[in-house]
């Protein structure tokens, strides 16, 4: 059972003062009232929970891992060493009874996704997981992710989660996690028309989805029903003439490749495809990675 009378101070003698009037929005003077009357408005106290869930996740988890029967692929498109904190990551999350593991290595980051995808879409998998070689997501050990990110503030419900079996259980077929750019203040790598992104990833994590019109593939889930009907629908635009290339790289279908000289990257193109072909990227406001530069950046960096 939670305690609800006492859960505001114990949100205080766990976080500090400062940390709880920053979350719930008011001041110093408006808490110790509050406080001294032994009565939190219910708002002061979704906000709370909102933050951090921990007491309800004591009595009902976040989740429960799903058992995957070696339907998983992570993929990794690398082009040169993987940071050390990555490699720790995986090491915590990778399982071989339960997933398999694919990299390609190569300078061109659409010509590596493309190759991946069709190392996929060869295989018996259903589930494709998208690592870059620089992005660290939550691995399971609340203290070492928030080390890492030098953010104790970061609630253990959110820092202690896997990632990977933590968007597995939304069930939908194109899930990301949320992460930011790799230096002081740099925009969050996914956007959605007439919101402001920023202003969400400063809230930090908390258990909900939010659908978007595109993300980056640090750290993303694509089931292969996306990339059959992105084939379906768009097959003869996106399909690979070149044999050599074909042969070389081994996929038929480019579908990291650019759509045009506006649209950048590798990553956008994909979700566009994928949004005509009916699927539109949520992000697991849950799941905040670590993406690794001079420091691990996260939302708290913004």
């Amino acid at each position: 059972m939670i305690d609800l009378v006492n859960l505001p101070k114990n949100y205080i003698e766990k976080y500090g003062r400062d940390k709880v009037t920053e979350i719930i929005g008011h001041g110093p003077a408006m808490v110790s009232m509050w406080l001294s009357r032994g009565r939190f408005p219910v708002e002061a106290v979704q906000k709370l929970i909102e933050f951090d869930p921990s007491p309800i996740h004591g009595v009902k988890p976040l989740y429960t891992n799903p058992e995957l029967g070696k339907k998983l692929l992570i993929l990794m498109p690398m082009n040169g060493s993987p940071e050390p904190e990555v490699m720790e990551a995986f090491a915590r999350m990778y399982d071989p009874r339960e997933m398999d593991f694919h990299r390609v290595g190569f300078n061109n980051l659409s010509v590596a996704r493309n190759s991946l995808a069709g190392y996929f879409l060869a295989g018996p998998w259903d589930w494709a997981l998208w690592w870059d070689s620089d992005t660290v997501p939550p691995y399971g050990d609340a203290a070492g992710f928030k080390k890492l990110c030098q953010n104790q503030t970061m609630p253990d419900a959110f820092a202690g989660v896997h990632s990977i079996y933590r968007m597995l259980v939304h069930k939908r077929p194109f899930v990301s996690a949320c992460y930011v750019g790799r230096k002081k203040g740099a925009p969050p790598q996914f956007f959605k028309t007439d919101l402001e992104v920023k202003a969400v990833m400063k809230r930090g994590p908390r258990d909900e989805l939010l659908e978007c019109d595109w993300t980056g593939f640090g750290f993303t889930l694509t089931h292969r029903k996306v990339f059959e009907d992105v084939i379906n629908s768009q097959g003869e635009e996106i399909r690979v003439k070149n044999e050599g290339l074909r042969s070389r790289f081994g996929y038929q279908y480019a579908f990291f490749t650019p759509t045009g000289v506006d649209i950048p990257g590798d990553d956008i193109p994909f979700c566009i495809r994928a949004a005509k072909a009916g699927h539109k990227v949520v992000m697991d406001l849950s799941v905040f990675a670590a993406h690794i530069g001079n420091h691990a950046y996260t939302y708290h960096d913004l």
